[in-house]
């Protein structure tokens, strides 16, 4: 039998260890009896969680595609105005900090 263990990758939103998510989650069905000595299909190591979060991330990812291909871009317009942005250029050891002139872009 096969879990789906998709919420397991909240752990990744908040920064916990993919060990602690596998420990927390294999632990839930041992106490209900669903893993035993016989049948440990149900015990989820940190490989599997890496799998099953590159699947959530990659479907999200399709998921957010879609959504903006569904929006349009109606018209990009260049309204002639000037943007100045800081850039730093290093020279051996010295750091020298230059504005670079560049055209303000408006949707």
């Amino acid at each position: 039998m096969r879990l789906g263990i998709p919420s397991t990758a909240v752990g990744d939103r908040f920064g916990v260890s993919d060990r602690a998510v596998a420990a927390v989650a294999s632990s839930f069905p041992h106490d209900v009896g669903l893993i035993t000595s016989k049948n440990s299909d149900l015990v989820v190591d940190k490989n599997k969680l890496r799998r099953e979060k590159a699947k959530v991330r990659k479907d999200l990812k399709c998921q957010a595609l879609s959504e903006a291909q569904a929006l349009p871009l109606k018209g990009l317009y260049f309204d002639g105005r000037k943007d100045s942005t800081l850039i730093e250029e290093r020279v051996d050891t010295k750091r020298y900090m230059r504005k670079a002139r560049g055209t303000f872009i408006s949707y």
